[in-house]
């Protein structure tokens, strides 16, 4: 004997959660495609389009975030769900599933690695900046020293 489905386990419950999991499939892909731009800007430097990127990243990540508070009541019940659901909802309900962890640990994979450059980027410039200050300090031990009058370094012995 099976039992009725409750109304918290309609069919309905099914098409929200599926309705939900495309609606977080399309924000991750719009999000992985962001993260591929990111690692070329970082390659290349282009620090401003850097930031405008982010920017638009970061309006992407609160949506998730409304999305995710969204499928919050559903999550620890998701397999059930689609279970119960049975037939075509319940392949789509998994499959969706699936994508979106493989979307998530990819991006996770590619800001690890976006992260690594910029660290890498921010110690070249450092190890630049430190480089071209010991050269000024070489240079200037060659000068005068601030606050004594130089001497003259040639002079006419012609007289």
């Amino acid at each position: 004997m099976t039992k009725p489905a409750s109304p918290s386990q309609s069919p309905q419950e099914a098409e929200q959660v599926l309705y939900l999991l495309e609606r977080q499939r399309g924000l991750y892909l719009q999000l992985k495609a962001l993260a591929d731009q990111q690692g070329q800007l970082i390659a290349s430097g282009e620090t401003e389009q850097l930031l405008s990127l982010l920017a638009r990243r970061q309006g992407l990540i609160d949506m998730l975030g409304q999305c995710s508070a969204e499928i919050a009541p559903y999550r620890a019940r998701i397999g059930e769900i689609a279970e119960q659901a049975g037939g075509k909802l319940n392949g789509q309900i998994k499959s969706l599933v699936q994508e979106v962890r493989t979307l998530l640990e990819s991006i996770m994979e590619q800001d690890d690695e976006g992260r690594r450059s910029l660290s890498e980027s921010r110690d070249a410039v450092g190890q630049q900046l430190q480089q071209a200050a010991g050269a000024g300090a070489a240079i200037s031990a060659y000068g005068p020293k601030p606050g004594v009058q130089a001497a003259a370094r040639y002079t006419d012995r012609r007289a």
